[in-house]
Parts: structure tokens; C-alpha cells; sequence
């Protein structure tokens, strides 16, 4: 199948943006790719916005010049939720229009996401996905296009116009095949659950939990980390360059395990550079200080895991994953390591009368293996070695 239109120039007039908006709400629904650039940047340069929408086999399409023109119309449909919004792998769009435009997604589906949910691989390709849906093969000539740069090509704007010509064709039939086995409502749960997930940048005092090894300072240690990596982040935001190019979490982390008190100890700190601490110094002092005088109530520690339940992960993974291949659904939506480990922790050491608010033991996580995983801690099944299954091992009652 070949979907084919005229090639139109990029929109840059706001009457045409709003045009395309109000089409948009009357259709129902819109299918959305962004490009932007992201080298020596630490938040994306939104350079095209491309949209697609009307007829499902042949879409309207439209590239629109956010260098050129307001998108604030296009951007307001993510958040309508009587839009549905159709993105393959949604995250850093989703990252970059909540970040910008502080606008949180509604009603997305990814259909990456949908495709894990009916046995197509953890992250389907757009090629992959249109080839197998539509059979068409796109060209990827213009990839690593440098999309800020005008103007575009006839080239760039046809592979760009792609990114969404597609999509509402596929879109059309992943729903009819998640209806049939059951599974739209568990993909359109996930979607929702990425979109909060990316709705918003996390503040500059939360940025310290993302420094590795945070957890393991002690308490006026980890207020300092916390006020230095909050300063970071401010200031990367403000010059629009990666964190790194004040200082590495390495860096960060050192310093703030032994915080100095005055700017010419800067020249100690291993990986400092000469030009932050002369430029930075006192900001960096005055934000030891201002950590160090009020820091944060330290995290309670996780249970200590007897050693009764040190082998079970591997057991309960190896149930996740028996399941989750009988069931063609990728692993990683069902449960992660950190999930089981918290299931483990509350069977170990919790209270089993009250059973916690973990993401395995609820809606269709728990029918479709959590189920089995309470069964098996309960000594109720046996995990049997079964070459002869998909997954080489049964679950026996």
C-alpha cells in the first residue's frame, strides 16, 4: 500500500495553524511526531511538528515550523481528552511538550506500547511497524537530518511527513487486534501511565535522587548534594547546556561527600574544572552551605531481605516471564526486578493480612501473572523444569 499526496511547504502562517486545529477537533483525533535536536542541549530545540488527520487511509498531512510560527494550537489537542493522539514511541515527545509547553498528554497511544502488548518485541521500530501493518518500506535517507536548519528539502519534508502518514492506518489496526484478545484497556492504561510519567520536567530539588549512589551519604552530605544539584540544574536550564558541563555526577557526588566550606577548596575536588570552580566557586560554596545547615529527612531503608528470599527473585522472574510469553506481552510492562523485590519484601516481612499497593498484584498485572507469582509463595504451585513449553518451565498445581 502506498499512500500518496503533494508535497506541501512548510506551515508557517498561524491562520493555517489554527485551521488544522479545528479540523483536528472535528476529526477526533490526531497523529503527532516531533523532530527536534538535541546535541549540546540539555533541553531538545523543537524543530518541526509534524500531524496528520481526516482520513484514516489517506490522512491530511502537514509539517508545521515551530521556528516560524506559534504551535501552542497543536500542542493544546495532546491535552484535550477527547483527542486521541497517536505517537510511536511517545516518551521524549511526550518529554519535550511537557517540559515546554507544561502541557500533560490526555489521551496517547503509543503504538510502540501496543505493539509489546500483542508479541511484536519490547520496542517495535516505526519502520518495522509500518512495513508489517501497511507494507510499505520507508526511506530513511533523511534520519539524521539537522532539522533546525532552513530551509528543508523536499527530501526531509516527505520523510518527515512519514513519521505520521502512517499512523493512523496502523493505529486503526493495532485497536482492532488489542480489542480482539482483550488487551486495548491494558494499553491504553499504560499510555496514560507514561504520559504522567513525562508530564513534567522533575523540579531541581528532586534532581539529587537521580545522582547514583545518593543514598548512600550521610545526612549533611546529602543536603549538600541535594542544594548543588538543585543550583545545577538551575543553571543548566538557564544556558541550555547538559549538567555535565558544570560537573559530572561523579564530580558532584565527591564533593558533597566531604563539602567544603571555602571556594579554594574547589581545587581539590577530583574532576572540577579550573573554569567552574574561578566562575562558579561561590555559588557552589553558598549552596554547600545553605545544604549542609538544612538537610533533607533521610529515606527510610528498604527491609533487609532474609535469607530465606535471596533466591526468589529468580524463581518469581521466571514465572513473569513464563507468563508473559504464553501471553505474547512484553516482560518489562509486567514487572520489573524492583516490583518483584517488593513483592518479596511484603510476603517476608509485611503484613500478609493487608496486602500493599503494588503494581504486580493489581488490575491485569495480577491476572495475567500476579496471580500465579501469590500462588507460588503460598507453596500452592511448583515451578517444574519443561522443555517442551515456551518458556521451558511449567507452573504446577
Amino acid at each position: 500500500m502506498t499512500l500518496t499526496q503533494p508535497q506541501p511547504a512548510l506551515v508557517t502562517d498561524p491562520s493555517e495553524v489554527s485551521a488544522i486545529a479545528r479540523e483536528v477537533r472535528a476529526a477526533g483525533w490526531l497523529a503527532l511526531d516531533l523532530e527536534f535536536m538535541t546535541e549540546g542541549r540539555y533541553i531538545p530545540e523543537l524543530s518541526l511538528v509534524q500531524v496528520g488527520w481526516g482520513d484514516i487511509e489517506v490522512p491530511h498531512v502537514a509539517a508545521i515550523d515551530p521556528l516560524n510560527v506559534d504551535v501552542q494550537a497543536i500542542v493544546d489537542l495532546v491535552g484535550d481528552p477527547e483527542i486521541e493522539v497517536i505517537i510511536h514511541s511517545a516518551q521524549a515527545d511526550l518529554a519535550l511538550i511537557g517540559g515546554q509547553f507544561g502541557v500533560r498528554g490526555r489521551a496517547v497511544f503509543d503504538t510502540q506500547i501496543a505493539g509489546a502488548f500483542l508479541g511484536w518485541g519490547d520496542q517495535i521500530g516505526y519502520g518495522a511497524l509500518v512495513e508489517r501493518l501497511c507494507g510499505v518500506r520507508l526511506d530513511k535517507g533523511a534520519q539524521f537530518t539537522e532539522w533546525s536548519r532552513r530551509p528543508l528539502s523536499e527530501e526531509q519534508v516527505r520523510y518527515a511527513l512519514d513519521d505520521v502518514r502512517y499512523l493512523p492506518l496502523a493505529w486503526r489496526t493495532l485497536r482492532t487486534e488489542l480489542e480482539g484478545r482483550g488487551r486495548l484497556p491494558w494499553v491504553v492504561q499504560e499510555c496514560d501511565a507514561l504520559a504522567e510519567q513525562w508530564a513534567e520536567r522533575t523540579p531541581p530539588e528532586e534532581m539529587y535522587r537521580r545522582v547514583r549512589g545518593w543514598n548512600g551519604l550521610k545526612r549533611r552530605s546529602l543536603g549538600a548534594l541535594r542544594a548543588v544539584a538543585a543550583w545545577r540544574e538551575t543553571e543548566s536550564r538557564r544556558a541550555n547546556r547538559p549538567p555535565s558541563w558544570l560537573m559530572n555526577d561523579r564530580t558532584l557526588l565527591e564533593l558533597c561527600r566531604r563539602p567544603p566550606q571555602v571556594a579554594t577548596e574547589l581545587a581539590a575536588v577530583r574532576g572540577l574544572g579550573e573554569g567552574t570552580a574561578a566562575r562558579y566557586g561561590r555559588a557552589i560554596i553558598e549552596a554547600v552551605t545553605r545544604g549542609v545547615e538544612d538537610p533533607p529527612e533521610m529515606d527510610e531503608s528498604p527491609p533487609h531481605l532474609p535469607n530465606l528470599g535471596q533466591a526468589w527473585p529468580a524463581v518469581l522472574t521466571g514465572i513473569v516471564q513464563a507468563r508473559c510469553r504464553e501471553a505474547d506481552i512484553a516482560a518489562r510492562f509486567v514487572a520489573t526486578r524492583r516490583d518483584i523485590d517488593d513483592v518479596i519484601a511484603w510476603w517476608l516481612v509485611g503484613d500478609r493480612k493487608k496486602e500493599p499497593a503494588l503494581p504486580l498484584l493489581g488490575g491485569w498485572r495480577r491476572t495475567l501473572a500476579g496471580q500465579d507469582v501469590l500462588d507460588w509463595l503460598a507453596g500452592e504451585t511448583a515451578v517444574v523444569v519443561d522443555p517442551h513449553t515456551e518458556a521451558g518451565l511449567r507452573i504446577d498445581r
